[in-house]
């Protein structure tokens, strides 16, 4: 019976779903690999996911946005920040994304991921500044879920819902709650709130409620998700956004306090303080924490570098006694265009220091290199930590990275694409290498120990039409299951009125594992259809295998793989008009073989998720 519902939905997928399948634009998931460093979709955070499906449904304006906001939004260095405003005011607003990758610092293969998150809208005649009266605007998500397991009716639900409100460049707001599948309903399990005050010209912003603190390569002190892999060179260094707002559904990874800096073009001071207590009260905890997070920075940036300074403290209130107090001096400095960065931390508690250190250069048009080492002492405290590492925290490591980057052949037009970014080189090769050694016992064993990685991915567009990317991956432990062989092929294929994509996915690490997925779309106006269906073999936890599922904008679902079965999932988004839009997701997976060892067949899972979005009002703001 299940390989007669198999074979019925692989025939309707490559059958019927291609004849009225549409476009989908693969370079959203490039552009978001490229801003978080990883190496695949599958490794991206859920509030760093969040927040830049947020910036793709509302694109930052470059035109009008202040410095303040530029580095706000994480997607800028201090330098490109500082190139693109002196731009404006010499030349006025900037009218292509071909303009904007001929500034120093931009390039055509970063302006082809930013494209995805900003905009380029102009009020001005050329060679003038765009001035926007001050407008107010909301909006609202509401979104909720129901599943059931097994083969009685027992469903499960779960609600989240976010609301922001803006006037102008100078002020916003937001709001985020969230209840999970088997957390309380009400007060809601997860809450997110701030209020930002941003001034005018240089002053710099306020921040009341949640906010992200990243500052330098993240050594010192870099709030949120930071991915522990290293890809591309342009993802060894990170683009610090100092104090940031932050209002996301899980809540995970910020501050929530009150922040605030000041300065002009040359010199910026940051200072904030946050209390864990003040989460606890607002999410109905049982115990309140008493621990109170201080600190400060203070930067210079210059045209061609930047150099900081930043120090915090986490202390209880009841016995005053530090639980982590770190300092840290960080510098970047670009040099006939070779980045070079660096930064050293010391953990004043435990009286330890940790450096790191790199460099990415182009040697050619067709060749970038990077390489990095870095220094994490034992017992150095990576608490609210995010430099770059090969495990999830900054310490006890010891390792060197190297990445090669290369492009080759003539350009290629991607079928169903226009205007900047609608074509991209015949070949696009990745090599990365890391070695990491850690002298003091850790992952439950009772010796040092050390890993090697190696990552090879080939993209290669193969005409307008059919685009191909093979990825391999090998890992080498001395401790656990030693060897972790990862090897991934994606065909994509996009005509004028369908796409369809297929994957295949092998794993050996203590058995062997394989996932295969078949996908088709249909995307053109306010409609948008998609329907996967795959099938997997993973007999061991330690051989699980993680696949993106699409889902609404702003949503999070990676799972990860794991028994004998398959699944099916129908995702679709409807415009109601221009300011209303409906999604749904429909999944269902099964489990119709045993495993070895298995008595009996895991449950199968039913889901059905609804996400309304909606701009309720935007007027301009007459009384300011």
């Amino acid at each position: 019976m299940c390989r007669l519902i198999l074979s019925f939905w692989f025939f309707f997928l490559t059958g019927i779903v291609p004849a009225v399948a549409g476009n989908r634009d693969d370079g959203l998931e490039a552009a978001i690999l490229g801003f978080t460093g990883c190496t695949d979709i599958e490794e991206v955070g859920e509030e760093e996911l969040e927040r830049l499906t947020e910036l793709y449904s509302a694109p930052l304006q470059l035109n009008l946005a202040s410095r303040s906001k530029l580095l706000s939004s994480g997607l800028f260095t201090v330098y490109q920040a500082a190139v693109l405003l002196d731009y404006r005011d010499l030349a006025g607003d900037i009218l292509s994304f071909e303009e904007l990758a001929a500034l120093d610092g931009f390039g055509y293969g970063f302006v082809s991921r930013l494209k995805y998150f900003t905009a380029l809208r102009s009020s001005a005649l050329p060679g003038h500044s765009s001035v926007r009266p001050p407008v107010i605007g909301n909006s609202a998500v509401i979104k909720s879920g129901i599943r059931n397991s097994g083969t009685t009716f027992s469903p499960e639900g779960n609600y989240a819902a976010k609301y922001r409100f803006t006037a102008g460049e100078r002020f916003e707001a937001g709001l985020a709650v969230r209840s999970s599948y088997q957390g309380r309903h009400f007060p809601p399990e997860k809450v997110s709130f701030n209020a930002v005050y941003y001034g005018k010209g240089y002053p710099g912003k306020v921040i009341v409620g949640d906010y992200r603190l990243r500052f330098g390569q993240g050594l010192g002190l870099w709030s949120g998700f930071a991915s522990g892999g290293i890809a591309s060179p342009e993802s060894f260094s990170r683009r610090p956004s100092g104090i940031s707002p932050c209002t996301s559904y899980s809540g995970e990874g910020s501050f929530r306090g009150i922040a605030a800096d000041c300065g002009g073009k040359s010199l910026n001071i940051s200072v904030f303080v946050s209390s864990e207590g003040l989460r606890d009260l607002s999410e109905g905890a049982g115990e309140v924490s008493d621990e109170l997070m201080y600190g400060a920075n203070a930067g210079w940036y210059g045209m061609s570098g930047q150099f900081s300074l930043t120090a915090f403290a986490v202390s209880s209130l009841s016995d005053s006694e530090f639980l982590c107090a770190r300092s840290s001096a960080d510098a970047r400095f670009s040099v006939r265009g070779t980045d070079i960065f660096s930064e050293v931390a010391c953990d004043l508690v435990n009286g330890k220091v940790a450096a790191l250190a790199g460099f990415s250069t182009d040697m050619s048009e067709i060749v970038r290199i990077a390489a990095l080492a870095r220094y994490y002492p034992p017992e150095y405290s990576s608490l609210h930590g995010g430099a770059v590492s090969s495990g999830t925290k900054c310490s006890n490591e010891y390792g060197v990275t190297a990445s090669v980057s290369h492009i080759a052949g003539k350009w290629v037009g991607i079928n169903g694409k226009t205007g900047f970014g609608s074509s991209e080189r015949r070949s696009q090769c990745l090599v990365s290498a890391d070695a990491s050694y850690s002298p003091e016992p850790k992952f439950g064993v009772d010796t040092s120990s050390f890993q090697i990685r190696l990552t090879v991915r080939e993209k290669i567009r193969i005409s307008p039409v059919f685009g191909m990317e093979v990825r391999f991956s090998e890992r080498y432990r001395s401790y656990g299951q030693p060897f972790r062989s990862d090897l991934r092929a994606d065909l994509r294929c996009s005509f004028s009125d369908w796409n369809l994509n297929l994957r295949m996915n092998a794993l050996h690490c203590e058995g062997f594992s394989f996932l295969s997925y078949l996908e088709g779309g249909y995307a053109e106006g306010r409609l948008s259809l998609w329907l996967r269906t795959g099938w997997f073999r993973v007999d061991n936890w330690n051989d699980r295998i993680y696949a993106y599922e699409r889902d609404a904008p702003g949503n999070f679902n990676v799972p990860a793989y794991y028994g004998r079965g398959y699944w099916i999932a129908l995702t679709s988004g409807l415009g109601l008009s221009g300011s209303i839009k409906l999604y749904l997701r429909a999944g269902y997976i099964d489990y119709p073989w045993l495993r070895p060892a298995e008595t009996e067949n895991k449950p199968a899972k039913a889901e059905l998720k609804l996400q309304l979005a909606v701009d309720l009002f935007s007027f301009p703001d007459r009384g300011r």
